[in-house]
C-alpha cells in the first residue's frame, strides 16, 4: 500500500512538471531611453536634455540649407502652439555648421517661435543613428523616446498623435 503511495506521488510530481506554464502578462511597450545630448541654446546657454524630463518634447533636427527642413517649419510652429499648455515643446535642433548668427538670421526671417539648440557636430544625429535630415523624435516625460519618424513631420500622423496624447 505504500508503495502504490509513493507511486502515486511520484506521478502527481511528473505530471506537474509536464503542465505548460500559465501565460505571461503581455509586454508593455517601452521605447529606448533617450541617449545623453548637450548643446548650446542659440543664445549660447547650455542645454541638457536631461534637464526636459517632466516635459514632452519633440526634438527636430534641420538647417537652413534644407529644403523639406523649410517646409515643415509652420507645421512644428503651430503644433508647439496647440500642446504648449501641457508641458509639450519642440525644440529645433540646427546641424549649421556657420555659427549662430546665420542660424539667429534664418530663425528671425522664418518667425520661428519654438527654442533652437545648435549641434554643428551632427552629435545628435551620430546618436540617433541617421544621416537623413529632417529626422524627428518624441521624447516623453520621463526620457523614453517614443516616436520616431525620418522625413517631413506630418502633423495628421495618426501615430505622432497617439504618441503625443500618451506621452
Amino acid at each position: 500500500m505504500r508503495k502504490i503511495a509513493i507511486i502515486a506521488a511520484a506521478l502527481l510530481v511528473l505530471a506537474g512538471c509536464h503542465r505548460e506554464p500559465p501565460p505571461a502578462p503581455p509586454a508593455k511597450a517601452f521605447g529606448p531611453p533617450m541617449p545623453p545630448f548637450k548643446a548650446r541654446w542659440l543664445d549660447g546657454k547650455p542645454f541638457d536634455i536631461a534637464a526636459e524630463k517632466g516635459s514632452v518634447v519633440l526634438l527636430n533636427l534641420w538647417a537652413t540649407w534644407c529644403g523639406p527642413c523649410r517646409f515643415e517649419i509652420p507645421d512644428l510652429a503651430r503644433l508647439h502652439a496647440k500642446y504648449a499648455s501641457r508641458g509639450f515643446k519642440v525644440i529645433g535642433v540646427s546641424l549649421d555648421e556657420g555659427g549662430a548668427d546665420g542660424v539667429k538670421t534664418f530663425v528671425a526671417d522664418q518667425k520661428i517661435q519654438y527654442p533652437i539648440v545648435l549641434d554643428p557636430d551632427g552629435k545628435l544625429a551620430t546618436r540617433l543613428t541617421t544621416e537623413v535630415i529632417p529626422p524627428s523624435i518624441v521624447v516623453d516625460k520621463s526620457g523614453t523616446v517614443v516616436w520616431k519618424r525620418v522625413g517631413i513631420v506630418d502633423t495628421n500622423d495618426a501615430t505622432l498623435k497617439a504618441a503625443l496624447e500618451s506621452a
